[in-house]
């Protein structure tokens, strides 16, 4: 009976002591929970580096009790604060990271919002395919949401902010729309949603809109809102007031903003804030102001490039090399003393001696000094020299690294064409080197159908009609002239030194070439066509009033955008614009297709019998 009374107390004390050490794992797990909870409320109003310590302590603890969500998120959070601070390379391989442990928890919601922080990379670092890529997986996933969850909301807003980096504002502000008749709660989603509806409306020229949208962002978002979002909001408020033609209003706005921007690292909001005032500083006259901010603006968008370029680790490892080699030399000086002090004490004893011993002891003292410090001179030049020939070599392998970078940066990876950025980095040296009487050609072509192709063969299919139509554009231009991947199945062609007449022939042998074409997809022959609209460089809107570069190009959209509307498979070009007074070109744009049929805008056409739709 004692033997299985003690049987019977040993269970009891293992069931207590495993009960409690139950109720201890779950109070930890409670205490990791509200740490992060607590953490990340200290960090809404900014990233800060001082909080990565905390951050990685945060992770490990997770880890060490598998709580893999927060493990998730603070990956995420760390990643963010990377990229904020330019730090790209080890920023995408967070997410990475992230994204592959979001895939094995299988949870649809960590998954939504993991994959939402690498689009919002793929968008700093412009690579638009990918986040549209990941923004087509993410509604995917979202379909498997509830219906009143603030997700899908989350999705609209990226949905729409990708539509809007790639240039398509209609759609962007679709998806916008059918985000805020979504149930929401969040007053800083709000805030976000409402902001980037502003935005859309601006580059939809709808610049009321935008007012009546900023107006209710600052009556009632703009005490939730961070830094980030107070200088987007005040970017946004002066471009719509540099729209509503109130220059002065626009500049004070813009000066403002650009205050705020001094001493932080929000470089794309400055170099907009600069450039907008460089445009409301020209409309005003003032034109000494407008080309300093607009080399102010040149010097911002060269230290943007700059940022993104930069391998960090490079940079570290070559001031750890500097300060290595700082250090030996310091260590080789004090032992140079040191051993200088010790002949001397040496030299010192032997003076007491006989003069015969003196003598030898001191011939032979010197002899040894003299080749321990030739030992000691040959090493110390053969170490330097190794040194220097690293850091030449080091200093060689970042140069190359830079020069690749930039080329990367300047290319599309699917066409080999150039990218927007480098066309916004070229044109204004293209206009400024514009012979007089000579013009600029604008052409924006598009691929007619391209979405069909997509959604019946797929989209490497549609991969290889971009490439391929990219080959047509290379054989039908010159090499002076630049092509542009404009962004999905658009292109830019920009042909200097070339009247319209001559531009109607190559935009005709474009179209022809497409036309005729056998584009192979999946082993069988697909017909594509495209449309053009094209414009001249320089053009006047009036008898003294010249339209900008960037005027001329939206004219050509707008030519591109009727074409299609006409026929497809068409060609439409600007001639000319015929007014006996200036025209806003506000109203002309948006008045296009009215101008054309009054004769306000002349125009030429491949299509016979062109009939202008109401």
């Amino acid at each position: 009976m004692s033997w299985l009374k003690g049987c019977w107390c040993y269970c009891m004390l293992l069931i207590a002591y495993e009960a409690h050490s139950a109720d201890t794992v779950t109070q930890q797990k409670q205490t990791i929970s509200a740490a992060f909870e607590q953490l990340k409320f200290q960090m809404k109003s900014g990233y800060e580096l001082s909080s990565l310590p905390q951050l990685r302590v945060i992770r490990s603890q997770a880890a060490h009790y598998a709580q893999r969500e927060i493990v998730i998120h603070t990956i995420l959070i760390e990643a963010s604060i990377r990229q904020h601070f330019g730090d790209y390379k080890h920023s995408l391989s967070m997410h990475y990271e992230a994204l592959d442990m979001a895939e094995q928890l299988n949870n649809p919601r960590i998954m939504v919002k993991t994959l939402l922080a690498v689009i919002d990379l793929e968008l700093d670092l412009e690579r638009f395919d990918h986040a549209a890529r990941y923004i087509n997986r993410v509604v995917q996933i979202g379909n498997s949401l509830q219906p009143g969850d603030e997700l899908l909301v989350h999705i609209k807003l990226w949905q729409a902010r990708t539509h809007l980096e790639r240039g398509s504002f209609r759609q962007a502000q679709y998806e916008l729309d059918l985000g805020r008749k979504l149930p929401l709660e969040d007053k800083r989603l709000s805030a976000e949603l409402l902001l980037t509806e502003a935005q859309v409306a601006l580059k939809l020229g709808d610049y009321l809109l935008s007012q009546t949208l900023l107006s209710e962002f600052s009556a009632k978002y703009m005490l939730v809102a961070d830094t980030k979002a107070k200088l987007n909001y005040q970017l946004a408020l002066a471009a719509s007031t540099l729209q509503a033609g109130m220059f002065t209003e626009a500049i004070a706005l813009a000066m403002t903003g650009l205050d705020q921007t001094f001493h932080t690292r929000y470089l794309e909001e400055q170099s907009s804030l600069q450039r907008l005032l460089a445009s409301a500083f020209a409309q005003v006259g003032n034109y000494q102001q407008a080309h300093l901010y607009l080399k102010r603006y040149s010097l911002t968008e060269r230290a943007l490039d700059q940022q993104k370029r930069n391998n960090k680790v490079l940079q570290l490892e070559a001031q750890y090399a500097l300060a290595h080699q700082q250090q030996q030399v310091s260590l080789l000086e004090k032992d140079n003393t040191l051993k200088a002090q010790q002949i001397v004490q040496h030299r010192q004893v032997l003076e007491n001696s006989k003069l015969t011993q003196q003598r030898w002891l001191l011939i032979g003292v010197l002899c040894a000094a003299a080749i321990v410090f030739v030992y000691w001179r040959w090493q110390n030049i053969r170490y330097t020299t190794r040194l220097e020939t690293q850091v030449a070599q080091r200093t060689a392998e970042l140069k190359e690294r830079n020069e690749r970078l930039q080329a990367l940066s300047f290319t599309d990876s699917l066409t080999g064409l150039n990218n927007r950025h480098y066309f916004f980095s070229t044109i204004d040296s293209q206009i400024n080197a514009l012979k007089p009487k000579h013009d600029i050609i604008f052409c924006m072509i598009d691929i007619d159908h391209f979405k069909r192709i997509n959604d019946t063969y797929g989209h490497a299919a549609g991969d290889l009609v971009l490439q391929s139509f990219a080959d047509i554009l290379k054989q039908c231009t010159r090499s002076s002239d630049l092509l542009v991947r404009w962004g999905g199945e658009e292109f830019l062609l920009v042909m200097p030194d070339m009247s319209t007449r001559d531009a109607q022939e190559v935009v005709e042998r474009i179209r022809q070439q497409v036309e005729r074409f056998p584009f192979i997809v999946n082993g069988e022959t697909v017909q594509c066509t495209c449309s053009i609209g094209f414009a001249p460089y320089p053009l006047m809107t009036g008898e003294f009033k010249q339209a900008s570069w960037e005027q001329v190009l939206e004219l050509a959209d707008s030519g591109l955008y009727l074409a299609k509307e006409v026929n497809r498979n068409t060609w439409i070009g600007l001639d000319s614009v015929s007014a006996s007074e200036p025209i806003d070109f506000d109203y002309l744009l948006k008045n296009y297709k009215e101008q054309v049929r009054l004769g306000g805008i002349v125009i030429s056409s491949s299509y016979e019998g062109l009939q202008v739709p109401v």
